[in-house]
């Protein structure tokens, strides 16, 4: 309970109230650790009023009696119409840990992005969960609506890697990472609480915490406890109505004792005094490693199978405490990591180091002189009530009424050419997309509408979407459609009197709403509003292979213009400055040149030093030598080129008088680009070239690291467009790994794993307009044929294998891998030392004659 007339400066909001334990501990976490900075801290209880999911919860459950143990002070729930009186109560509003921002879950609402907070109050994030990986959930009006929320958050943190991506991408707000709130307490605070338990089993026993029991689980329990030797299984209940599943469940288990009453303090009390803890739960995963107890998980594919991998790989321990659903006690009884034996050595240094970096970050979001903002670019947003119309002609009867505009088409006025518009306070931006919703009643005979933008400069205008009202006319309603701006000068929505036929033709218009979003939700809105169903056989394959490279490429575009994305910004950088190494080394000296490549380095460089971006960087390096050298140069011809110097700031100027002249510019075509790493001389090219074979048989003797990069700097040589350098390599040892993976490619069967498999990729990052959409492919095929040549050099057998293939493999493939969405797929290569006797396939080559095409002069 609160006392209303008492100031605070943190108002928590999220499940603390929920009757699970992962949820009643997280909250508990995050409440300590804002109170250990020093912070008082109110609890918001969940707000009724937006929908059926949020209900009155009672005050006699699990998570409230903690709450009064411990000492919460929180508000009793109220209709959410009441909580922006909570901006005169506290400063800085956090939004905590779960999955508050999933749109899978009902009970997710607008609090929950903190858009009753005033502007002069800071708005905080720590943890927060958007569920699962992927995008596709992510519908235009839930990011039309929350976007414009996240943008104006102070700080932000989520606790999934891939977190960052959607915040980013789909969101347009910069995100860090943070621990889950349960790792800010050390592991004795939690013991303390565990010794106020009421509950305290004796013996030794397995403990079992399943949120969602089923019969199969329940046999890998047991599977586990007769592996493992123990005579005791102590099941702990899920609060949330688990105790007579899990009583019925393990009722023919003589070994079984189920705990006698629930709280948190006996779950920890269970947990800490556990000989092995088996779980499907996220959080029961996480307590098992505070306290340091051997364990094993059941990924928990309805509450979100990602976030435990994410956990585990975090933790050091990947797949290894992994178990099936499905497991038998026949693989329960092989699996080598069922074992009491565990090293949590990188669990504590994860968990040690988290807790400081992620205290460190709440210390500072939460400090209320400190100023900051998530947002990587605000997406423009407009909303036009009761808005004015421009007529072209007098076909359109214009007028304002208090509930909105009336437009209406005089008598043979439905023809070519007569527009009203209504103006929007400024362009929108070319490349982006939009969501605009009309809140009209339309009047007309025809079938359907089309809206259009119009520019006010050319009176140049488009269609943006159709509208169908063949139900609808002459009823009030509210439509939306999804556009992409193609153009420049677009800032006005526009009517054609065309479209409105019939008597009393027209609309009244009472209000329009034109929001930015991303252009890959943009894209998948427009196919589902479509209604196209997926064609079948090859055409529908390759249709949606096409949209699905579309999207990842528009997805790299808008995350390579982000602030904060070091990769989009040594694209931009690399090429300006390569336009001008061009412009260096033509013969004809140009004197002056760069009135385009010059202002534009100066613009990156500008803004790389201004971001505190890393001045060591061998892009940025390189950008200031060629710099040096066209300043130089022209210095030399005493032609004078001040005003590009005085596009750069005093810090650009400063590093470009400095640098290196090796870093960039240009040289004789004999000379050496770079030191060559050691290689054996004695193979001339066209030994390498004809003696490379696809390998798949190789010996046991181990590759060194230091011999694939060998054959990576070789491979590097290769030319990219712009010299962008695109193509990437992740290399793989772990043998698990690479099987998981070749199993899915499907191009090895039959054959031993390779010690190595490498992975060309090419970062799409470095790609800067729609029209290189294929050069990712030639960049990372040239790098590829480059790579497979420098391990032959070496002394490396290597096989490519193709990525041909579907958007199922390719992501799941990229879940095992974790290669990131922005980097597309070239080859994987089979790498190892072989049997100069191996037989390979012959592979003969087709004559010359057939792959030359000879064009005659004239």
């Amino acid at each position: 309970m609160t006392d209303p007339a008492k100031k605070y400066d943190v108002a928590i909001l999220g499940w603390w109230y929920g009757k699970n334990y992962g949820s009643i501990l997280t909250y508990y976490g995050l409440n300590r650790a804002v109170e250990s900075l020093g912070r008082s801290v109110l609890m918001v209880h969940e707000p009724l009023g937006y929908n059926g999911y949020r209900v009155h919860w009672p005050t006699d459950i699990v998570s409230m009696d903690f709450a009064r143990r411990v000492g919460y002070e929180h508000t009793e729930q109220e209709h959410y119409s009441a909580l922006p009186r909570l901006n005169d109560v506290a400063r800085t509003f956090v939004v905590g840990s779960d999955q508050l921002w999933n749109p899978l879950i009902g009970r997710v609402n607008d609090d929950l992005f903190l858009d009753f907070v005033a502007p002069e109050n800071h708005r905080v994030a720590y943890g927060t969960s958007f569920g699962n990986r992927g995008t596709d959930k992510f519908k235009v009006p839930f990011v039309a609506k929350h976007a414009a929320s996240l943008q104006q958050f102070k700080a932000i943190s989520v606790r999934e890697e891939y977190a960052i991506d959607t915040a980013r991408d789909v969101f347009g707000a910069k995100a860090a990472l943070v621990v889950d709130p349960v790792f800010l307490l050390p592991e004795e605070h939690y013991a303390g609480l565990a010794d106020k338990a009421t509950v305290a089993p004796g013996g030794e026993y397995l403990a079992v915490f399943y949120l969602d029991p089923n019969p199969e689980k329940v046999s890998v329990a047991r599977a586990i406890a007769d592996k493992l030797g123990f005579d005791k299984i102590l099941v702990i209940p899920n609060p949330d109505e688990g105790r007579e599943k899990v009583t019925s469940l393990f009722a023919d288990e003589p070994r079984v004792e189920v705990l006698s009453e629930d709280a948190p303090e006996n779950f920890l009390r269970a947990y800490r005094d556990a000989g092995y803890v088996v779980t499907d739960s996220y959080h029961g995963s996480a307590f098992a490693a505070i306290f340091e107890k051997p364990f094993s998980s059941i990924y928990n594919t309805k509450r979100g199978a990602d976030r435990f991998k994410n956990l585990m790989a975090a933790m050091g321990f990947d797949d290894q405490r992994r178990v099936l659903e499905t497991d038998t006690a026949e693989t329960i009884t092989e699996n080598e990591y069922v074992t009491r034996e565990i090293d949590f050595t990188k669990a504590r240094e994860y968990i040690g180091s988290g807790r400081a970096s992620s205290l460190e970050w709440l210390r500072t979001a939460l400090d209320p002189e400190s100023e900051g903002s998530a947002a990587i670019r605000r997406f423009q947003r407009f909303a036009l009530d009761n808005p004015a119309f421009t007529a072209s002609s007098k076909a359109w009867r214009v007028s304002r009424r208090a509930r909105g505009t009336r437009l209406k088409v005089a008598r043979d006025g439905a023809a070519v050419g007569n527009h009203a518009w209504t103006s929007l306070p400024e362009p929108l931006t070319p490349g982006s997309a939009y969501q605009l919703t009309i809140d009209w009643t339309p009047r007309t005979d025809a079938p359907a509408v089309n809206l259009h933008l119009r520019n006010p400069e050319t009176g140049q205008f488009r269609a943006v979407g159709k509208v169908n009202v063949a139900q609808g006319s002459g009823t009030a309603r509210r439509d939306a459609v999804t556009f992409t701006v193609s153009d420049p000068g677009f800032s006005e929505i526009m009517l054609g009197a065309l479209h409105f036929t019939g008597r009393n033709a027209g609309a009244e218009v009472r209000g329009l709403e034109v929001v930015e979003v991303p252009a890959a939700v943009a894209a998948a809105a427009r196919r589902k509003a479509s209604g196209r169903a997926p064609a079948k056989g090859f055409a529908g394959q390759a249709r949606a292979l096409a949209l699905a490279d579309y999207e990842r490429q528009v997805r790299s575009y808008d995350r390579a213009r982000s602030a904060d994305r070091i990769s989009g910004a040594r694209a931009r950088m690399i090429f300006h400055a390569h336009a001008i190494e061009k412009g260096l080394s033509r013969s004809n000296f140009r004197a002056g040149f760069g009135r385009i490549a010059v202002p534009g380095l100066a613009k990156e460089m500008n803004s790389w030093l201004a971001s505190g971006f890393s001045i060591d960087d061998p892009y940025l390096q390189s950008s200031a030598a060629v710099m040096k050298t066209y300043f130089e140069r022209h210095a030399a011809l005493q032609h004078d080129v001040s005003a590009f110097r005085q596009l750069f700031s005093g810090a650009a100027q400063d590093l470009i008088d400095a640098t290196r002249h090796h870093e960039g510019g240009v040289l004789p075509a004999e000379q050496t680009r770079e030191i060559r790493l050691e290689a054996d001389d004695s193979r001339g090219f066209l030994d390498v070239v004809y003696g490379r074979r696809s390998v798949r048989e190789f010996t046991d003797e181990p590759v060194s690291d230091a011999d694939v990069s060998r054959a990576v700097q070789i491979a590097m040589q290769s030319p990219s467009v712009c010299n962008r350098q695109a193509a990437r390599v992740h290399q793989f040892q772990d043998p698990e790994v690479i099987r998981s993976v070749l199993d899915i490619q499907g191009g090895f069967n039959g054959y031993e794993m390779p010690p190595r498999l490498l992975l060309i990729t090419a970062d799409l990052d470095a790609f800067l307009f729609a029209p290189e959409r294929n050069q990712p492919f030639v960049d990372g095929g040239l790098f590829m044929m480059s790579l497979l040549l420098g391990l032959t050099q070496v002394g490396l057998g290597s096989c490519s294998l193709n990525t041909a293939m579907g958007s199922a493999k390719d992501a799941a493939i990229r879940k095992i891998i974790d290669v990131p969405d922005n980097e597309v797929f070239i080859s994987f290569v089979a790498v190892g030392h072989y049997d100069q006797q191996v037989l390979v396939p012959r592979s003969k080559r087709t004559r010359v004659e057939d792959v030359i095409v000879r064009h005659a002069a004239g």
